[in-house]
This record gives C-alpha cells, sequence and structure tokens, in this order.
C-alpha cells in the first residue's frame, strides 16, 4: 500500500537477502536498528507488478556488520530517494545503490545503474565502524 512506516529498534541475523523490501508507495524508516551478515538491509522492489515510486527509505542509528551486497538499495528512475545518517558498522560491501526498476518481466532483474544522485544524508557513500 501507500503510506508510512517506522521500524524501531530489534534486529536481523543471517538474512541471505533482503529485510526489508518496499513493493508499495511512500516511505520506510529504519531506526535504531542492528544487521549481520545479511544481503540488504532494505531494497525497493526491482521487478514487481505495476512497479513504480517514488519510494523513500530513512535508514538512521543503524548498525551493521557483514552486509553482503548493498545496505541500501532504490530504483532512481522511480524517484526513490535514501537518506541515511548516523550509522555505523563494518563490512559493508557498499552503502547505497540505485537500480533502473522494472515492471515484471518473467525472471528479468533491475540493472545496478551508475548514478547515487538519490542516494542522500552525510552517510550515503560511507560509513564509519562502530
Amino acid at each position: 500500500g501507500t503510506g508510512s512506516v517506522l521500524i524501531q529498534g530489534g534486529g536481523a541475523q543471517d538474512a541471505k537477502d533482503k529485510v526489508v523490501q518496499h513493493n508499495g508507495r511512500g516511505t520506510v524508516t529504519i531506526r535504531d536498528y542492528t544487521v549481520v551478515n545479511v544481503g540488504k538491509l532494505f531494497r525497493s522492489c526491482g521487478n514487481c507488478s505495476k512497479n513504480g515510486g517514488p519510494r523513500n527509505v530513512v535508514v538512521q542509528n543503524v548498525r551493521a556488520n557483514k552486509v553482503n551486497a548493498d545496505l541500501v538499495g532504490i530504483n532512481s528512475n522511480y524517484g526513490d530517494v535514501a537518506t541515511i545518517s548516523g550509522s555505523c558498522g563494518t563490512g559493508i560491501k557498499k552503502v547505497c545503490q540505485e537500480f533502473k526498476g522494472i515492471i515484471k518481466n518473467g525472471k528479468e532483474e533491475s540493472p545496478q545503474v551508475g548514478t547515487t544522485a538519490n542516494c542522500r544524508g552525510p552517510q550515503a557513500k560511507f560509513i564509519p565502524a562502530c
């Protein structure tokens, strides 16, 4: 659906893929959360039926250890924006990755893009160790 959701406190460990996948529209705020050995903390749906946006994610005060792909993945072509602040961690492959979202078409995946303009906030590119 459309709207805002707040995930505050808690955490996830050993999630091979995504911890949070955002298929609707609106804003997801993830605050005071810990992830250990995960694929991604957050991903805007890359290839959903009726895909589109914008979707926004706000990451605040997250502790991340061993993120095997991207901490956050968004679809810049749909106007998605990620804002990352107050977080720390180690072993994060990439903080924020932009993708080109697509409409579901078999097993086709949404491709990564080289832009980072929609990755915002003081920690959009680098997260210090805790």
